[in-house]
This record gives structure tokens, sequence and C-alpha cells, in this order.
């Protein structure tokens, strides 16, 4: 997907793995409350989310490119971007 703005994804999932490694510190201290294990889990939560999503926008503008250069109906289109979209679960 050349589409993709690659350099800021890439540090959207460098920050989403630094959470996730400071959410595994957390869990490892004994002494750490789980209210803020459970904030740091909804942070991580939505900032997948948000990768997703702009992961999802460059794809459904990628597809509707390549669709039309192919010559392909907009059935086919909308069908391809609907399978992905159900994946996401967004």
């Amino acid at each position: 997907m050349e589409a993709l703005p690659k350099k800021k994804i890439l540090n959207r999932l460098a920050r989403l793995e630094g959470q996730l490694k400071g959410i595994r510190a957390m869990v490892e201290q004994d002494n750490r409350e789980c209210e803020a294990i459970v904030t740091q889990l909804s942070a991580v939560h939505a900032a997948l989310e948000n990768t997703t999503k702009m992961i999802v926008v460059a794809y459904l503008e990628e597809c509707l490119q390549e669709s039309e250069q192919k010559g392909e109906g907009r059935q086919e289109a909308l069908e391809r971007i609907t399978a992905l979209l159900l994946q996401t679960r967004l």
C-alpha cells in the first residue's frame, strides 16, 4: 500500500509497542494499582483503533484507485471494502 503514510504509521506502532512494554512492567510490579493498568490499556486500545482507522482509510483510497485502473465495477470495489471493514470491527 503505497498510499499509506508509512512513517506516521510506523511511529504510531513504535509508540504502541512502548506503551505495551510499560504496561507489562506495571503488571510485573506487585504494587501497581489495577486502575492505573486499566487506564493504560484503554489508552493503547484507543491508539490502536486510531492507527487501524488510518490504515483502513488509506486502503480505501488505494482500493478505489486500483478498481478504476483495472476497470472493475463499483460493486467489486465495494465488496472488497466491505470485507475489510467487517474484519476491523470499526
